[in-house]
């Protein structure tokens, strides 16, 4: 009878504790919800002070439990998705980020005015679509679209005596800093030999920079085309989301 009252008694304990981690769970998560709010308004701000507003912003911190980190105010980090961002050059259609080590004082997570939220690192990556690039370099008639690594140019050009052709290229991006240029391949027509002064225009129409800046200072260090679009990465460190 004794054994049978301590095995019930250790199946009560048990029960008990399964309801209590799924109650500190469940407090865990409201409170990283609440974080997730107030750090979302702090990316929102930053981005509306600094003329770049997305259309919608998502964040997500990370990090459990999260009690300890909200006690101290300093997180492990977010995940934060940015669609169709406005800047001064023409919009990004996404922005992925990933901040690390954020700090948000204790009076903003209580609901206060936004102020000194910093992310000690920040690594991003900008989606842009190709259509967008054909904007920005501004060549009359210019379609892109993607070609494994590189872009495959399609664009009207005029060749003497012959008058107006199509003409194919490929074109492989590159970056200097934060700005964008193109290596021209391999130029093509049909049925023609395209002449080298035509090349040589082409060639100088795709190194004109573009600009491709990402919010919160990201610098970047690569470019990669696929699916429609340029990926660009890149980083910053010790960045003020609120001052």
């Amino acid at each position: 009878m004794a054994r049978s009252r301590r095995s019930g008694c250790l199946i009560l304990v048990l029960i008990l504790v399964v309801i209590l981690c799924g109650v500190g769970f469940a407090v865990d998560r409201a409170v990283a919800s609440a974080a997730d709010e107030r750090l979302n308004a702090a990316v929102a701000q930053n981005l509306r002070d600094n003329g770049t507003p997305a259309q919608s912003t998502s964040v997500e911190t990370i990090g459990f439990p999260f009690l300890t980190q909200l006690l101290s105010g300093d997180f492990d980090g977010a995940d934060v998705r940015l669609n169709s961002v406005k800047t001064s050059e023409g919009t990004v259609d996404r922005v992925d980020l990933k901040l690390r080590n954020v700090s948000i004082p204790q009076d903003v997570l209580r609901g206060g005015q936004l102020h000194d939220v910093t992310a000690k690192s920040i690594t991003g990556t900008g989606h842009v679509s190709v259509a967008e690039i054909a904007r920005r370099l501004g060549v009359t008639g210019l379609k892109l679209e993607s070609a494994g690594p590189a872009l495959r140019a399609t664009l009207p050009v005029e060749v003497p005596v012959v008058g107006s052709i199509e003409v194919r290229a490929d074109v492989t991006p590159k970056l200097d800093g934060n700005t964008l240029t193109f290596d021209v391949g391999t130029v093509s027509a049909a049925g023609i030999t395209v002449p080298s002064a035509v090349v040589d225009e082409i060639t100088r129409q795709f190194a004109r920079p573009v600009a491709l800046p990402l919010p919160f200072e990201v610098k970047l260090d690569k470019v990669t085309a696929s699916k429609g679009s340029l990926q660009v990465t890149g980083s910053a460190t010790n960045v003020p989301l609120v001052q």
